[in-house]
């Protein structure tokens, strides 16, 4: 739908959805320079939620308001960018996770704090760690050092604390850091001023006699430092008043954006730090750039630079020769290797011919192949047929042999008895003869005896 753009006093712009004019107007009457939406305030206990993005989701979908940001917030912005503190692609109108405060936090105490007492050094406290702080925050963590320097340095609550010094301990023994939710106010000038200032005897019952100018101190947990209403004591140069002016209300469960992170980082002691750490690395930019220049003017009284750029340009002009010299040779051979690739072409097109010739002939051997196959098929099943009648006139012809070879054996056995009867005939025909030739010489006989 359509939106609603308001002003307020303080240069924050309050957009919200259509229907939410009456709100916008009563967030516009408060005395608010940053979002309305509440980060929650710093929990040893609670578990850390599964759908807080979906819940910054929702909450964006209601209003969203923007802070112009004053120069205070740019130069601190800048100085840390410049420092390597804070990262060079971040967006200062966000607001600041926890995570990222105590990064940062760590990383300008580390590079700038000279005070052995306020001083952290992550590598020193992490050398003889034997347990992580929190159970949501694991070795593996890219913010792992950090938040585990801030709590064995006891800036934070955690496992590694005294329990005689918060009066809120987990029953199960849980404490959880919640490292993407949004820092509060509380929580960001709270663990700052725990490395601004040193409680001395007799400071507490100073701060109990002077009445802090806040209408919401009530609103501030128990389980706060001294050291933060030490610099909600100290007036116009607390850390409190230059992040967030002359308010009379603190809001410390407000979350802080990421301006006013880099404010609190550079304010107090760390401002005169980070301003001698710019101008000495000024100082070296300006030695390195003097020392250059006055290598570049004794290169140019001496000539080597004029010198250098001649024997390059020669180079460059031999280099130009040869590339030329091999330019026209590689015209030379483009032409040949054209020439060639015509021929090529040529001969191609002669072979495309040939091989077409040679797929038609294919083709017609192929129709030819198989109109002799469809032939074949037939005389193939003209040959089982009279395969199958030559089976059948051979099994008849078989049979036949066997009748014959009877008749044979038959014939051969007659042909013997034959035989041996012819053989009988024959003695009888001898015998008979023999005889006959007896009697004939018996009659002989008679008839010589008779006629004598």
């Amino acid at each position: 739908g359509a939106e609603l753009q308001l002003r307020s006093p303080w240069g924050a712009a309050i957009i919200t959805s259509e229907g939410d004019e009456s709100e916008a107007k009563d967030l516009a009457s408060r005395d608010e320079d940053v979002g309305v939406l509440e980060a929650v305030p710093e929990s040893v206990h609670e578990p850390p939620a599964a759908s807080q993005s979906s819940i910054i989701a929702s909450a964006e979908n209601s209003f969203k308001v923007s802070v112009a940001l004053d120069s205070t917030q740019l130069e601190s912005l800048a100085s840390l960018q410049k420092l390597k503190i804070v990262e060079d692609d971040i967006r200062v109108d966000e607001l600041c996770t926890r995570r990222e405060y105590a990064r940062w936090l760590v990383r300008l105490n580390s590079l700038l704090e000279r005070n052995p007492k306020h001083r952290i050094v992550p590598t020193i406290s992490l050398s003889g760690s034997l347990a992580v702080a929190f159970d949501d925050i694991s070795v593996d963590d890219p913010d792992f050092v950090y938040i585990q320097a801030l709590a064995e340095a006891g800036i934070i609550p955690s496992k590694l604390s005294s329990t005689s010094l918060f009066s809120v301990t987990p029953e199960d023994g849980s404490f959880y850091f919640n490292p993407d939710r949004y820092l509060s106010r509380k929580d960001m000038i709270n663990w700052r001023a725990q490395l601004e200032y040193a409680i001395l005897p007799g400071t507490k019952e100073q701060m109990s006699r002077i009445r802090a100018d806040y209408m919401d101190v009530k609103d501030i947990s128990s389980d706060t430092s001294p050291e933060f209403f030490a610099d909600m004591l100290t007036g116009e140069k607390s850390i409190i008043r230059k992040v967030f002016g002359q308010s009379r209300r603190f809001q410390p469960n407000k979350p802080s954006t990421k301006a006013q992170a880099a404010v609190t980082l550079t304010s107090g002691r760390m401002a005169e730090a980070v301003q001698h750490e710019l101008l000495r690395m000024e100082a070296e930019s300006s030695s390195r750039q003097a020392a250059a220049e006055e290598i570049k003017s004794e290169l140019l009284v001496r000539g080597d630079i004029k010198n250098f750029w001649n024997e390059k340009l020669l180079v460059e002009r031999n280099r130009g020769v040869e590339v030329q010299k091999l330019y026209i040779a590689t015209l030379q051979d483009l032409d040949k290797e054209k020439n060639l690739q015509a021929q090529n072409l040529t001969e191609n097109m002669k072979e495309k011919a040939a091989m077409d010739c040679q797929r038609h002939l294919i083709l017609t051997l192929r129709e030819e192949i198989e109109e002799t196959s469809e032939r074949l098929a037939s005389e193939r099943a003209t040959y089982v047929a009279e395969q199958c009648n030559i089976q059948e006139l051979r099994k008849a012809a078989l049979m036949d042999q066997e009748g014959i070879l009877d008749s044979k054996s038959i014939l051969e056995a007659e042909v013997e008895a034959l035989r041996i009867l012819r053989t009988w005939v024959e003695d009888e025909a001898k015998k008979s003869q023999a005889r006959a030739k007896v009697l004939e010489e018996v009659g002989r006989r008679w008839k010589w005896d008779n006629q004598a």
